[in-house]
């Protein structure tokens, strides 16, 4: 046999031996040396809490002391909240995880203080941290800015802000025990027939599309996607991972300096490898916020967002 036929031959085995030693899959295969964080199941102290009485505003404000150092999050006995932060995609990620004791305290207000109470839309953009601290918020992240589009059956804290067809946006039904139903672009009456069957609304958004329903991750995604799917931008999504427990994923994207942002596909990936039961996407982009103890705390630009999505104690300071 020739010599150089020997030479490539020896090159294959070589090619062959090393593709045994590579893992068939790789945790997430745009990240990079961070691995996801293990977060530990949390049991609140709390073995029973009154249901909150719903409205924008939270009848407990955070107890001061409960904050972590460093913006880790906050802990009493009705509530948990740890954040942590990694790399993925070249992008700096926040995993904020969320136990609460009764889903009363999954919570929602607007810009305008009282729109939602009265049943009425919120226009006039605010900042987050502004109505995050005027809500009594724990944590409080951006919500789904219907207000400036005509789609969907709009559900806050229980009072029904408006009720039409989602034409190409996903919907999103938390019902009162804090569960998600995510129902792909549903007629008002398709929604409607969701909403009897799970007993009711305190919660619903106009917005998506939903990245994860029921385990499954998607690949096909609506026709609503804001930004397309393959833009890499600053992101929000909102997931359930058991009863009472979430997570919300909150990436930098382009306008901060070392991130490049994640695309639909990328992040759904990392969903995927989460373990999330349930994830929506949120408005992202410059609207993203996260804001802890009244304070953002994923990047100091700010630009004034309609809503937004909190969290509060149930407890009492000194109980």
């Amino acid at each position: 046999m020739p010599r150089i036929l020997l030479r490539i031959l020896a090159v294959f085995a070589v090619l062959a031996c090393t593709a045994l030693l590579v893992p068939s899959s790789v945790p997430l295969a745009g990240a990079e040396t961070e691995t996801i964080p293990v977060v530990e199941p949390v049991t609140l102290n709390a073995t029973e809490v009154q249901p909150l009485p719903f409205g924008e505003v939270a009848p407990y404000a955070p107890i001061p002391s409960a904050f972590l150092e460093n913006d880790a999050g906050y802990l009493d006995d009705t509530i948990s909240v740890r954040i942590e932060t990694m790399r993925a995609y070249d992008t700096k990620i926040f995993l904020t995880y969320i136990q609460i004791a009764d889903a009363s305290q999954f919570r929602t207000a607007a810009a305008k203080a009282g729109a939602f109470d009265q049943g009425k839309v919120s226009k006039s953009p605010v900042n987050g941290d502004i109505i995050a601290k005027r809500a009594r918020a724990v944590l409080a992240i951006n919500g789904d800015y219907f207000g400036d589009r005509k789609e969907g059956t709009i559900v806050r804290n229980g009072v029904e802000i408006r009720s039409a067809d989602f034409g190409v946006f996903d919907a999103l039904l938390i019902d009162f025990d804090g569960d998600f139903h995510i129902l792909k672009t549903p007629t008002k009456e398709e929604f409607a027939s969701v909403v009897d069957s799970v007993g009711g609304t305190m919660h619903s958004f106009s917005f998506g599309p939903g990245l994860v329903i029921d385990g499954e991750v998607q690949t096909d995604y609506n026709a609503g996607t804001m930004g397309g799917t393959k833009k890499k931008a600053q992101r929000q999504v909102l997931c359930q991972m058991g009863p009472l427990s979430y997570l919300i994923v909150t990436t930098h994207g382009p306008e901060q300096s070392g991130s490049q942002g994640l695309t639909l596909v990328q992040l759904t990936e990392l969903l995927g490898q989460l373990g999330v039961q349930q994830a929506y996407n949120l408005d992202g982009g410059s609207s993203t916020w996260l804001v802890l103890n009244d304070k953002k705390i994923n990047h100091k630009s700010k630009r004034g967002i309609q809503d937004i999505i909190y969290f509060a104690t149930a407890q009492t300071e000194g109980n």
